[in-house]
């Protein structure tokens, strides 16, 4: 019976093991969010502002795009907080 208990306690703390590794190999929620005058920057919502149409991307289309000419990368800074405004022909506005 001894061995059984200690065979079912190992088995138990495998599988708790095995869930706490998958739940953290989960990717956070990321995106790109890009204007049509090709502004990008990274975001982790689809944030939306009044008359302002932006598309959202994952991260390896951004890391696809990165070097493509027609798109102005833009970093977060404390200056330019994602959750209060945007970029719009290379300039940033608050929300």
């Amino acid at each position: 019976m001894r061995s059984f208990k200690c065979l079912f306690s190992s088995a138990a703390l495998a599988a708790l093991v095995g869930a706490g590794l998958s739940m953290g190999a989960t990717p956070a929620s990321a995106y790109t969010a890009c204007n049509k005058e090709g502004d990008c920057w990274h975001t982790d919502t689809r944030v939306r502002f009044p008359g302002v149409t932006l598309s959202f991307h994952n991260d390896k289309w951004a890391d696809t795009h990165r070097s493509d000419s027609h798109y102005k990368w833009h970093e977060t800074d404390n200056d330019h907080d994602w959750h209060h405004g945007y970029w719009a022909r290379g300039e940033w506005h608050s929300g």
